[in-house]
Parts: C-alpha cells; structure tokens; sequence
C-alpha cells in the first residue's frame, strides 16, 4: 500500500489477499513493457488500482478465476495518469485471449489519439508485442493476429449498438450519454470476463450518466461484498470549497490527486497552478468535485486587484504588436472595441470605443479608422462577426477570426492572467458594469462566458479574445484566419 491509496470511497476486496489478474500474469508484462518503452513503470498506486480492478473470485467460489466486476468507475483529478490507466486496460483485454473485442470510447478525438498513441508505443517498443499486433489506420485501432481487435472511439461518434464487446474502457464519464455506456455494457453480455471501465473527473448537474454511476457505485460498497459487481473507486476532496490557506488545500489536493500524494508531483507546483484556476474549476477539476455548471465568471474583488497604475499610460511602441478586438451584443444593440498589447509577462488592456446600435458598415469604418495605429491584428469572434471579418479581410487587413475553441481557451486563459497579475487594465467603468453580469457556463472540458438575465457582454468578449489574441500572437500561432 501507498500514501494514495486507498481512495475516499472504494470498493474493497473480498478478503486482503484476494487473487486478481496483475498478480497473476499482467503485471510482470506491463511492467516490462513500459520499462522499454517509456523509461519508467506504473506508480505502485496505479498497479494497486488495477490489481483491484481485475480482481478475481478465489478458489472454492462457483466463479472461481471469474472477473469479480462487471462494472467499474474509477474518479479522480486531472493529471494523474488516466491515459497510462486506459491503455493498460486496454491491452489487458487484447492479451488475455484471443478473438477480443476491446472497445476504448475518449471524450474526444484528440484524447483519443493520445490513448491510441501509447497504447502503440508500448506495443512498438517490445518485439514480442510487436508481433502479434498491428495498427488499423482507417480506425485508429489495433488487431492481434489471434483475432482480437481494441477500436478507439470518440464519444460523439461511437456507435455501439449490437457489438460483442469484452473489454469496455471509456474516458471522462461525465461527457458520456448514459445510453452508450448501457450500450457498452450490454454488449459483455453473458460473457464470464466482460468488464467495462469509466475513467473520469468530477462533473456538474447535467452530468446524467456520472450521477447515476456515483448512485450505484455508493450502493454497491454498502451492499453484501459476495454479491457486489460493481467496483468504485473515487480520489476526492473532503470538502467542495477551496482553502485558503495552502497547508489544508494540500491536503485537499492530496486526497483527490494520488499521483501527488504518492510524490509524483511536485506540491509547490500543483498549488500555483491551481491558485491561478477559477475556484469552480479547480474544485472540479483539481479537487474532483461536483460543481454547478453556470457561476460567476470573475468577482469584482479579483478584477478589482488588476488595474493599471494612474500614473502608467497604455504601452506603446513599434516592438509591441498592438491588437484590436471588436464584439457585440447578440441583438446588435451595442459594440465596443479593446486595445491589448503585450509587453513582456504583463498583457495590458483598455477600452476604446463604445457603439450604440451598430451595422456592420460603421463597424468596418471604424476599424479602416484605426489603422492609422498601425495595429498588428484585427480580432473578431466567428459567431457574431464572421461577416465583419471577411469584409476587413477584403481591405488587406490582419484578422483573426476567433473559434469556438478559441473562445473556450481564451476565458481560461484571461482568468488565469487576471489571478497571476500578469495582466493590467484601464479600470473602464463599462467593464465595471458588465462583468457581474458575465457568467461562465461549462462547455466540454472546458466553459465559456455566457450573459446572465439578458444582460450585455460585449465588452467584456472584446477584452477576453483581445487578450487571448496577444498571448497567440507572440508565441507563434497565425494571425490570419
């Protein structure tokens, strides 16, 4: 046993010497095989997790040799190794006998190419598995020669329905629609050995499918050990809130993130960067907490620690890129225009103009306008004023038309500047005015900055991408769109 483990709430073993498969014969394989190819092996809370994942019924029982678990949730923080997690599971039900169907379902499809990419680095690394194994391009897949099959799948496009599956491993429950792990689990059938494994964090109210786990993982560990299919494992925080005092958040952290616990990560480190989240998503995230999926977006006690001395006028000079950002209202009622600039580890920020009622003509006059500042960029969100892009780019300007990726990355982005005093405004009243009215909501993994009851939030989008579009720009990313 480690400093992580056990979890906060758990499932435990039949008896403390209980028989499972990565005692048996998984673990001196993987062991090796992650030695080769990446130069180290699993943190022994991770090889405890698994041996009791895949325990199994001991000696004497009617299903002796039998998978204990049919079906498994496992819930702990970001950043604790859930790839390294799923595609050792994966691989366990290639190897275990021939003509499996594994089926691995990520949150999207880069998560999907990650699980997918070290699955096959391990694979590649070690000559023996390289032989009974190949790559399925078409799928991102992988098939042995004995006629097992493991298919990574995106959540969105998985579709399941009818599919003989062994082995189900399924990353970021919380994004998942309850009728595809029914699917998932389903599909095991009557077969002795299926089992299906949901990594996640934490989620919110409309997290459907995580609630309804939690409910049953919490009425399995109460229920008769003997009768109990249903492994549940969960890393989380004692408490929904976020200390301020950096000894208790530690111990906080500590309970939700084993791979900190255990000595992995460095503790200085965890807490810096989660000083710098938003509360909400570092109790969720960092904490593994259930959240509320709208709050607040910045207090005006944080924002109010960001303002630009009286006496330091706005930057400028020819090596700062200068960027104008414009937004508007949904209802074309209002518009404005910021001005960002970069100067060193400090982004500095101002409103420059406000519109009442604008068309897109006045608009694109009032950008012709400021080119007389010899701007670098030109910032516009692709929802509201795609068109308004286009019609710059016509003119020969710099634009970037801002994405709903981007969007989702620039509120995170601005936040954490705002908290690591990186980023000095003009104390604008506008902005004073809108941001109680700013929400943020939970998009994905990530969120985005919503209007609360109706209100306006124009200027602070053109403030949030204008800064994100500053940070981009000077580290390489194109400007044009």
């Amino acid at each position: 046993m480690t400093d992580a483990w056990p979890p906060t709430r758990w499932t435990p073993p039949l008896s403390p010497d209980f028989p499972n498969v990565w005692d048996s014969w998984l673990g001196r394989i993987i062991r090796v095989v992650w030695k080769v190819a990446f130069g180290f092996t699993l943190d022994p809370w991770q090889e405890d997790l698994i041996r009791h994942v895949l325990e199994v019924f001991p000696k004497g029982h009617p299903r002796a040799g039998q998978l204990r678990f049919r079906q498994v949730v496992i819930s702990l923080a970001r950043q604790n190794g859930k790839t390294e997690l799923a595609a050792v599971l994966g691989l366990y039900g290639l190897l275990r006998r021939a003509n499996q169907l594994v089926i691995g379902i990520a949150s999207s499809v880069e998560q999907s190419r990650l699980v997918y990419q070290r699955t096959m680095q391990a694979i590649a690394a070690n000559p023996s598995l390289k032989k009974k194994f190949q790559r399925l391009t078409d799928t991102r897949g992988i098939k042995s020669h004995t006629g097992g099959q493991y298919e990574l799948k995106a959540s969105k496009s998985a579709a399941l329905q009818g599919l003989p599956v062994d082995v189900g491993v399924v990353d970021e429950l919380h994004l998942l629609k309850l009728a595809l792990w029914s699917a998932l689990v389903a599909g095991t059938g009557g077969r002795p050995n299926g089992i299906v494994v949901g990594i996640t964090t934490a989620g919110d109210e409309n997290s459907e499918l995580l609630l309804h786990l939690y409910e049953l993982g919490e009425k399995a560990t109460a229920s008769d050990p003997e009768k109990n299919r249903f492994g549940f494992y969960v890393w989380e925080a004692p408490e929904s809130r976020m200390p301020d005092d950096d000894e208790e958040l530690l111990e906080f952290l500590k309970a939700a993130n084993p791979a900190l616990a255990s000595g992995r990560l460095d503790a200085e480190n965890v807490i810096t960067d989660v000083r710098s989240m938003p509360p909400v998503d570092a109790i969720r995230y960092r904490l593994n907490r259930f959240v509320t999926s709208i709050s607040t977006f910045m207090p005006l006690t944080i924002w109010g620690k960001a303002p630009r001395p009286a006496e330091q006028p706005f930057p400028r000079a020819p090596e700062l890129p200068l960027v104008f950002t414009i937004d508007r209202s949904p209802d074309w009622g209002y518009a404005t225009v910021s001005a960002t600039v970069r100067d060193g580890d400090t982004t500095h920020t101002e409103l420059v103009a406000s519109i009442v009622k604008p068309s897109l003509d006045q608009l694109r006059d009032i950008a012709l306008a400021l080119w007389e500042h010899s701007p670098a960029l030109y910032v516009v969100d692709g929802y509201s004023l795609k068109e308004l892009g286009a019609e710059l780019k016509k003119y020969g300007l710099p634009v970037r038309v801002m994405s709903q990726g981007d969007v989702i990355a620039a509120c995170a982005m601005f936040y954490a500047k705002v908290v690591q005093h990186k980023l000095r405004h003009g104390s604008d009243p506008l902005l004073t005015v809108q941001l109680p009215g700013s929400e943020r909501k939970t998009v994905g993994v990530g969120f985005r900055i919503i209007p609360k009851d109706g209100s306006q939030i124009d200027a602070v989008m053109a403030t949030v991408l204008g800064v994100y579009a500053a940070e981009t720009a000077q580290s390489g990313a194109p400007q044009i769109a």
